[in-house]
């Protein structure tokens, strides 16, 4: 969409994908401090996108208060104007609540209290225009469900709500709050209706060809159903799969 971008990966094997994809490519490692190609170069842009998933080691929580601080050293230091943090809704408890923006219930995992320590840092330390946009469990077709549950034994009954997104519609939301940098705050993205567990994971497995999953319980697991209407009414965006069932049924 006419935008010149960088962007960075931890494995130098990606790099030849992102120039493929227009993409100038970086090689940057934030373990907490950064580290790897010309950092400063890569944020002498307007705009960041950021997405870093939490990592997978001992004492995640102070390690992710660590990336954020790293983090607005140099943004702060850099022209950078807008910066928009892809989140999770798993910074939500899941106490069977519709969970909106406003949802009083703190993260109950150490990824979710990790996100939501990032969010509040960068929030109270940038200079640039913030937003955090908090996903849904994201599906595309590089993330078939159908392979993600298929023909193992899952906690709970099936009648859980799920909360996906499609990948067309992360990027649509993403793409909106960069366009609009007057956007600031918090924001889920999820698409608006909520097919039980058994429905969608029998669906995907279904159409990809493998066993449905087999769900355990007696009684359903914790679970939430995330609202995002306040990302629709600010961005004007529509979503495109509003139904994870349909989403699914255009993968195949």
């Amino acid at each position: 969409q006419d935008h010149f971008v960088r962007g960075s990966t931890t494995t130098k094997d990606k790099i030849p994908l992102l120039e493929q994809s227009g993409i100038e490519p970086y090689f940057l490692q934030l373990d907490p401090r950064i580290n790897g190609d010309d950092v400063t170069s890569f944020f002498n842009v307007d705009t960041v996108v950021l997405n870093i998933p939490p990592p997978r080691v001992p004492g995640r929580i102070t390690v992710m208060q660590q990336q954020a601080d790293e983090l607005i050293s140099y943004l702060n230091a850099s022209p950078v104007r807008r910066l928009v943090m892809v989140s999770s809704t798993g910074v939500y408890a899941s106490k069977r609540q519709d969970a909106d923006e406003a949802d009083p219930h703190p993260p109950e995992t150490d990824n979710g209290k990790g996100l939501a320590a990032m969010e509040a840092m960068l929030s109270e330390g940038l200079q640039a225009s913030f937003a955090v946009v908090r996903m849904a469990g994201l599906y595309g077709p590089e993330r078939h469900p159908g392979r993600f549950l298929a023909g193992r034994e899952t906690s709970g009954n099936g009648r859980e709500p799920v909360n996906m997104i499609h990948l067309v519609d992360a990027i649509g939301v993403i793409t909106a709050l960069v366009d609009q940098p007057e956007l600031t705050g918090v924001y889920n993205a999820c698409a608006r209706e909520h097919p039980t567990r058994e429905a969608f994971y029998r669906k995907a497995s279904e159409l990809t060809g493998l066993a449905p999953p087999v769900f355990t319980d007696s009684e359903p697991q914790p679970w939430k159903r995330i609202i995002s209407e306040k990302i629709r009414a600010a961005t004007g965006y529509g979503f495109v799969y509003d139904d994870p069932l349909e989403g699914l049924r255009d993968l195949s």
